[in-house]
């Protein structure tokens, strides 16, 4: 048999070497658009979910939030084993399935049960996003000559990482950081003991009076004109305007019982870079599938976009890290190790 190819090879050379040309461009193609990575990803279909639950303990979170979940999770299908881990304010719930099962379909299942688990009054269950424990591919930080870290947050939280989740391939955009605004009313208590407003009466009228409401409409000729109540909150001097009683008639409004001002939410951590103690950041994880090489460009040239077109001109993304480095170490010591091998077989 190997007789006859070899006469068929000499007598049709041109045909075998335009053959030969031909698996040598294909080869070349296939190599530059071949899928390459640092390291595989090994990893089990995981399914993740987080549920908080601010201002309880552990004690309760394991008893009212976990347990729960557990329970409800007993016997979904594929599903390898279940740990879960219970903090303050947090509960984490980790499933792992067979190797085979489709991510979609456990998220799937796993998203039925938990609308069923039994939790706590609005508290409710998610699911972490469709990514492995190596799937982080690029990290930024947010620079300003002269904005306060609470302002690079803001910027972080609606602009930046709403733009980052919107390329294909990522999966999530964390930020670190800086300090999270909140409109604040500082209440004084000898006004509100004076007033004889109780608490839960402040909170239940700042709660109501911040949303708009639908009155309907009405016809006048061949037009329809709709109805409208405007209550939603602007500004801090619209909070202070909320009225919360009345004394002999006289409304009672927040600015009169205290100070409306912006904070910021209690620190759960804080990020440095480089000599600064108090910077922000932002992680991007990599949806699983997908290929390190073609997402990073996306995400590269979606950081040019935000540079130029959503940010003011003092506020700047800059990247820090990403794989592309570490997977084009990988790739130089794989060739440096072949290259070594035909070497060493050759010269002996």
């Amino acid at each position: 048999m190997i007789h006859y190819i070899v006469q068929f090879a000499l007598r049709q050379r041109f045909l075998i070497l335009m053959f030969a040309l031909l698996v040598l461009v294909v080869g070349a193609l296939s190599f530059q658009r071949m899928p390459v990575d640092a390291y595989p990803d090994l990893s089990p279909p995981l399914v993740e979910v987080i549920t908080q639950w601010p201002g309880h303990a552990a004690e309760e979170i394991e008893r009212l939030v976990t347990l729960p979940i557990e329970l409800q999770m007993n016997g979904v299908p594929h599903m390898v084993f279940m740990r879960s881990i219970s903090l303050y304010g947090l509960s984490d719930v980790i499933m792992t399935f067979e190797d085979n099962t489709d991510d979609y379909f456990a998220r799937q299942v796993v998203f039925e049960r938990l609308s069923t688990a039994s939790l706590p009054p609005n508290v409710t269950g998610s699911l972490a996003p469709l990514s492995s424990p190596s799937n982080l591919v690029y990290r930024y930080v947010i620079e300003s000559p002269d904005r306060t870290p609470q302002e690079l947050k803001t910027y972080e939280d609606w602009v930046i990482e709403r733009a980052y989740k919107s390329v294909p391939g990522v999966a999530d955009d964390s930020g670190f950081g800086g300090t999270v605004m909140q409109y604040q009313v500082l209440l004084d208590p000898a006004k509100i003991y004076s007033y004889h407003i109780p608490l839960p009466q402040v909170l239940n009228a700042l709660a109501a009076n911040n949303a708009n409401a639908g009155g309907g409409f009405y016809s006048q000729g061949s037009q329809f004109f709709y109805v409208r109540g405007l209550g939603l909150v602007n500004k801090t001097e619209d909070i202070g305007e909320v009225v919360v009683g009345n004394n002999n008639g006289v409304p009672i409004r927040i600015r009169d019982i205290g100070e409306v001002t912006i904070g910021h939410a209690p620190r759960l951590g804080e990020f440095g870079f480089q000599n600064d103690d108090d910077r922000v950041e932002g992680v991007i994880l990599m949806l699983t599938g997908e290929q390190t090489q073609n997402v990073l460009k996306r995400v590269e040239e979606k950081t040019k976009e935000i540079n130029r077109d959503l940010l003011p001109a003092d506020v700047k993304v800059r990247p820090y890290y990403d794989r592309s480095d570490l997977v084009q170490v990988t790739i130089d010591t794989v060739e440096t190790t072949c290259c070594s091998a035909w070497l060493w077989f050759w010269w002996f």
